[in-house]
């Protein structure tokens, strides 16, 4: 009997060993951020754009800002029309029933050009929980926006963002 206390007893600490170590095994961080654009038109034929920072915002909707290697700027904004989940479609000029646009511009560091958002999508492809903090939710998606300047250049902006941490959505 005493045997089987003990088999038993080194069962349990060996499960609550091994399962401990396996949550600690698991990555407890969300997977780093990453944004690339590709920019046709104009000036910017083939331009490619990658992450350099970016912050988001959720008052108002859903605002991606981001600041290229170069300094360029990116800015997505969704309207709440739709919500914020999974495999959601944000159309470009779309406006929600407090007044605000889905629009993504593009503001050229050097010539302080601002291309705005004509026609378009963003798409969400994924929304789901923060490993490090349940009051935030981590975005992946994809757009693909025309826009032009008052000058009448047009430009296509397609990309996609990935692993965006956003506080409050």
């Amino acid at each position: 009997m005493k045997n089987l206390k003990t088999l038993s007893l080194l069962f349990i600490t060996v499960t609550f060993v091994y399962s401990c170590s396996k949550n600690n095994d698991d990555n407890d961080s969300d997977a780093t951020a990453e944004f690339s654009a590709t920019i046709n038109g104009g000036t910017y034929n083939n331009f490619q754009a990658s992450l350099g920072s970016y912050s988001a915002d959720s008052s108002n909707g859903l605002t991606i800002a981001v600041v290229d290697d170069s300094g360029n700027t990116i800015r997505l904004f969704m309207n709440s029309t739709g919500g914020f989940s999974s495999g959601v479609i944000k159309e470009v000029g779309n406006i929600d029933d407090n007044g605000f646009q889905t629009s993504a511009l593009f503001r050229d560091t050097n010539t302080q050009v601002i291309y705005n958002s004509i026609s378009g999508n963003i798409k969400i492809t994924q929304n789901k929980e923060s490993n490090t903090d349940p009051n935030n939710r981590v975005v992946t998606g994809t757009f693909n926006v025309t826009a032009n300047v008052n000058t009448g250049t047009t430009i296509t902006m397609v990309g996609t963002f990935k692993n965006i941490i956003v506080s409050g959505l």
